[in-house]
């Protein structure tokens, strides 16, 4: 099996011209819709904003239309030429998260840090979400998702598995892996990362397979812990 950067790198290139489509039809992605929910009443014009994994530009798009300078970050060289295309970025950048993001802004800090639809394919969360938070202004917002292992989910059985799991001659482009949790493990990791939650909301983040099994998701809007206490005058 390939690298798995360069796997999913390679599935988002192919993926990318098809993408907004078939996320608007049966697929039905529906975290954008949530995180705007949430989201909205936060952005201010001209706030720093950084779209980690921000793909064709569906999560950043709000936040472009509200005077937000959107710097925008993905893996998928082709899923960038179609978000630039879409939206006034300040800046794209295509890079593999896992290695790390401080390298690439050695300087820049961001209001609000958004990863949506991309920490189901880290395998250490603690580690990105250390590398967000670094990334935050003092007071800053960190809007993330996060798959939730459900054992009685007909599609998310395994807490880590390929993504084709399940399928027969599974494609290589499907062979790299999906890293499924509970909230109770995302609590304990956002605990030791001293990020605490100001809102949350579990839906449906899309249906999968030809019957429709939904997959359960969760939106959580976090700040650095130091934050939360200070706004609780603690």
């Amino acid at each position: 099996m390939e690298d798995h950067a360069k796997v999913i790198a390679k599935y988002n290139d192919i993926l990318a011209g098809q993408y907004d489509k078939a996320t608007a039809g049966e697929f039905c992605w529906t975290a954008p819709a949530k995180l705007e929910k949430h989201i909205a009443p936060h952005i201010k014009k001209y706030m720093e904003v950084l779209d980690i994994g921000c793909g064709t530009g569906q999560t950043s798009k709000i936040f472009a239309e509200r005077g937000a300078n959107v710097t925008g970050v993905d893996i998928s060289e082709e899923m960038l030429k179609i978000a630039a295309a879409k939206l006034g970025y300040k800046k794209l950048v295509q890079r593999d998260i896992t290695q790390g993001l401080a390298p690439v802004f050695p300087e820049e800090r961001f209001d609000i840090i958004i990863a949506v639809g991309v920490l189901e394919f880290i395998e250490d969360l603690g580690a990105s979400l250390a590398n967000a938070r670094h990334l935050l202004k003092p007071g800053g917002l960190l809007a993330s998702t996060y798959e939730i292992y459900d054992p009685g989910n007909g599609c998310g059985t395994k807490k880590t598995a390929l993504l084709g799991d399940g399928l027969e001659n599974m494609p290589e482009l499907l062979k790299f892996m999906v890293y499924r949790r509970t909230p109770e493990e995302v609590e304990e990791t956002l605990k030791n990362e001293s990020l605490a939650i100001v809102e949350r909301e579990k839906f449906t983040a899309y249906f999968k397979t030809a019957q429709k099994i939904p997959v359960p998701y969760e939106l959580m809007l976090l700040r650095p812990d130091e934050c939360r206490r200070a706004e609780a005058g603690e």
